[in-house]
């Protein structure tokens, strides 16, 4: 909490957004209610495989941009995924690709890492289609209780 009131401090001196990393709906209460500012965006864990549901509800009331890391979850073997696979070649698009729009669609701000022009290329020609709505139920179904990539909770991890 003494970090985001020292933040808000700065916010006050002309800084004109502050954001979030990992922070739980009650961490999203908290700060709010203790500060009165809210964070412009919150960056999560979210993928199809940990697609973060209520955690991008609690954002959609208090106006917070959800933002994904790792949002093609490239380390899950989600890059040969049956149902991904099939909706790819119908709108004859890569899985990343596929991966990313379904991400737009769910309103959350992605940026994929990747050190190739090509892919960067790729994971920018996301806006000529648009997955229909069985699509995007598809891949929300994906989802996995044990979905995390690293078994990173915020609920329990410490960073230091």
């Amino acid at each position: 909490m003494e970090a985001w009131q020292a933040l808000t401090m700065r916010k006050n001196r002309g800084i004109r957004s502050i954001d979030a990393s990992n922070f739980l709906p009650e961490h999203l209460e908290r700060t709010i209610k203790e500060t009165e500012v809210t964070p412009s965006l919150n960056q999560v864990e979210l993928h199809p495989l940990f697609n973060q549901e209520d955690q991008r509800r609690a954002h959609t009331e208090p106006g917070i941009q959800t933002h994904s890391w790792s949002p093609i979850a490239r380390a899950t073997g989600i890059q040969s995924n049956d149902t991904v696979s099939k909706i790819a070649e119908t709108h004859h698009k890569t899985i990343p690709q596929v991966l990313l729009r379904w991400q737009y669609q769910i309103g959350s701000v992605s940026i994929p890492r990747s050190t190739s022009p090509k892919r960067q290329r790729e994971n920018l020609d996301i806006f000529d289609f648009e997955l229909s709505e069985t699509e995007m139920t598809a891949i929300a179904g994906l989802f996995r209780p044990d979905g995390r990539l690293f078994d990173i909770d915020p609920a329990t991890h410490e960073e230091f």
